[in-house]
């Protein structure tokens, strides 16, 4: 996997990898949190066949890219459109797993000019316009970091702290931890040694700075995005599985109900992995919107 860097007009370093096709249709894609550029790998080979060209950037912070204090859910479509000009990509469409759900959503918002078609899997909605929004996360622990990440920003980053060295000096250990709580269908999912190669290897990337950026990065979902869902003027996919366990299945419905052209993407007993499987359906999506037979 091959690395480039970018230095953006503030200065910044953005890092990111292409995958799939080189010639083909350009997608950005947003990683989800812990996570960074190497989630790109996933899509690589159906890419490939399916003539699109993901190119996958870490996030302020993150892998390679330079940290951004203070950041908001809508430096990320600034960004992406800055990279894009210096690539020389006029138009492309933009997907985002989990956490990198909303910085795909929030392009919908920011440039929806540059837009072929905007596809959210698993990602999370706005919380100033869903109250109680936190209740529906499984664990204490998730609801608890929601209140942490503004009270006590301190405590939220020493919850990134431990898991950032639980990543680094026993990986075994977190990877079997974290795919405890999955659903049935995750847990198949996770057993495939391909996925858990890239899966480990994004998350020890998304901590080489440390865990600043990666409480940065999961700390803009819980707060206001800067805009509503309703003022989102072009058509977004959101794909949530029923059975999610980590970003609850009532976020994408939220989406759906609010987001004036969205159509969402029902996945009957699945949960937060389904995008390793179901890259057909993605795919098929994109096609459909570039009017491809």
């Amino acid at each position: 996997m091959k690395t480039e860097h970018f230095t953006l007009k503030d200065g910044r370093t953005i890092a990111y990898s292409e995958f799939g096709y080189p010639d083909g249709t350009p997608i950005f894609h947003a990683h989800g949190g812990p996570g960074s550029r190497v989630e790109g790998r996933i899509f690589d080979e159906t890419a490939t066949k399916r003539g699109y060209r993901i190119i996958a950037t870490d996030r302020p912070g993150m892998g390679e890219s330079t940290y951004l204090k203070g950041r908001k859910l809508l430096d990320y479509p600034k960004d992406i459109a800055e990279l894009a000009d210096a690539l020389k990509i006029d138009k492309f469409g933009v997907t985002g797993w989990s956490g990198g759900g909303a910085h795909t959503t929030a392009c919908a918002y920011a440039i929806p000019e540059r837009l072929l078609f905007n596809m959210s899997f698993a990602g999370y909605t706005n919380f100033a316009e869903m109250p109680g929004a936190e209740k529906y996360l499984r664990s204490k622990m998730d609801q608890t970091s929601v209140s942490l990440s503004k009270s006590h920003p301190g405590m939220f980053k020493f919850f990134f702290d431990i898991m950032g060295v639980s990543e680094k000096y026993m990986p075994e250990t977190f990877y079997k931890a974290m795919m405890k709580e999955l659903c049935e269908s995750d847990k198949k999912i996770s057993a495939d040694p391909a996925f858990k190669e890239i899966f480990m290897e994004e998350g020890n990337e998304a901590f080489r700075q440390g865990s600043q950026g990666v409480t940065t990065d999961a700390a803009v979902h819980y707060v206001d995005w800067g805009f509503r869902l309703k003022e989102i003027e072009c058509k977004v996919h959101v794909f949530h599985g029923t059975e999610d366990h980590l970003v609850p299945f009532e976020y994408g419905k939220h989406l759906g109900e609010n987001i004036p052209k969205c159509r969402l993407h029902v996945l009957e007993g699945e949960g937060h992995l389904f995008p390793y499987k179901y890259q057909d359906l993605i795919f098929d999506t994109a096609d459909e919107e570039m009017n491809r037979k």
